[in-house]
């Protein structure tokens, strides 16, 4: 069984609809790569599957269990965690306090197991966890971030956009960090601008455009046939500009 499905989906704000009918299937232990234009609706398909905004029609459903009409949450207490774009954190709190939201509803000595598994992870923030979020460098802030997210055991990781803004050294840890989280049993939707990052560790791609998947398929695909990604990615929206 997947572990998440989405079925012919829309969503949008007032009266933009930003994704429409809509489908996609992760796998368990797999990496879902998402690729596209800005504006192409990515952001907000992971805000749909996680209930920030509304469903107009379609459904999701997390482990054959459907979960479209579910609050946010619910849904993160059903095993969904997400890595917002521009990390999101509480720059008040220190580092160790803001890993500790991500498992709020668990007692002391849980959180602390949990900790250690993030902090073996992300080794460099074991130095770091006293100090303020709002005073860490980019790739710091997003350690924490996608820390905090691992705090909750989550089955389904969605992380968006984790490398923007960032040095490309810090990137590389990061993505370094991904596949081990598959070997977890974490199954991950992760959205990126810099497709050649997604292509070296996606099981599975899929290029968004005007808010429906103009492509699926094997991340081998396009690792082998440059021309693929030509096509679906860099050329889709000049062809349909023409074809208008």
């Amino acid at each position: 069984m997947p572990v998440l499905t989405c079925e012919s989906i829309s969503a949008g704000y007032g009266d933009l609809v930003a994704i429409r009918d809509l489908s996609l299937v992760l796998e368990e232990g797999s990496l879902f790569g998402l690729v596209g234009p800005n504006g192409a609706g990515k952001s907000t398909l992971l805000k749909a599957i996680t209930g920030v905004v509304p469903l107009r029609s379609g459904e999701v459903t997390l482990r054959g269990e459907s979960i479209g009409s579910l609050p946010p949450e619910v849904r993160a207490r059903k095993g969904m965690s997400m890595v917002q774009e521009g990390r999101r954190l509480w720059p008040t709190l220190n580092v160790r306090d803001n890993l500790m939201l991500g498992a709020y509803h668990e007692k002391g000595k849980e959180q602390r197991v949990r900790e250690e598994e993030v902090l073996e992870l992300f080794p460099a923030l074991r130095a770091i966890l006293k100090r303020s979020a709002g005073v860490l460098s980019g790739g710091e802030q997003q350690m924490v971030a996608v820390g905090r997210a691992l705090m909750a055991r989550p089955t389904v990781l969605l992380i968006d956009e984790p490398s923007l803004g960032l040095a490309p050294i810090i990137v590389d840890e990061i993505y370094a960090a991904l596949p081990k989280l598959l070997n977890h049993g974490v199954s991950i939707i992760l959205v990126e601008q810099e497709v050649r990052r997604v292509l070296d560790i996606a099981t599975k791609l899929a290029v968004l455009h005007e808010g429906q998947i103009v492509y699926e398929g094997d991340g081998k695909k396009f690792r082998n046939d440059p021309e693929a990604l030509n096509e679906y990615y860099l050329g889709k929206s000049d062809k349909q500009e023409d074809a208008r």
